[in-house]
């Protein structure tokens, strides 16, 4: 990455780019905030939820499901520690695991010695710690275009923001 040539005011190409990405994710967020407020205000004005939850509940009181359900997770939970007591399946898997990391561990060691791979690993790590940057910055970016876009909602202004 380090050899690519970056075009003649291609930074700014790049924070053009990261601020198109940042208002439109604040955009997005804020109408979905708008859209759960309209979800919830249709939903206090009917009752909904509210409905929904006492017809379920009415449903299990005649036909008993809870307790049927609890009944018969405590039974298969019971039958579980039951069978693992009996064949110490818990035990045998802890130590299989046990070894099995340390073989992993001493493979990664030997793999790591070989230059090529240890080359690799870190030009990978490199990349992704730009990728990473520039996304923290998309994210920090896309918060100060959603106080904004919060601002001016609050203010009455338009909703739509200019490009830079």
């Amino acid at each position: 990455m380090s050899g690519t040539r970056v075009p003649v005011g291609g930074d700014n190409v790049v924070y053009k780019a990261e601020d198109v990405a940042s208002t439109m994710l604040a955009r997005g967020f804020t109408m979905g905030k708008d859209a759960i407020s309209n979800a919830k205000s249709f939903d206090e004005r009917h009752g909904c939820t509210s409905t929904t939850a006492a017809k379920v509940a009415s449903i299990d009181k005649k036909i008993g499901l809870s307790e049927k359900f609890t009944l018969g997770t405590t039974m298969v939970n019971e039958k579980v520690k039951e069978m693992d007591q009996k064949f110490q399946v818990s035990d045998k898997t802890k130590s299989t695991l046990a070894a099995a990391e340390q073989t992993m561990g001493n493979v990664g060691s030997a793999i790591m010695k070989n230059r090529y791979v240890f080359t690799s690993a870190s030009w990978v790590t490199s990349a992704f710690g730009k990728v990473a940057k520039a996304s923290t910055d998309v994210g920090t970016t896309t918060k100060e275009n959603m106080s904004a876009e919060d601002q001016q909602k609050g203010s009455g202004g338009s909703s739509y923001t200019s490009i830079r």
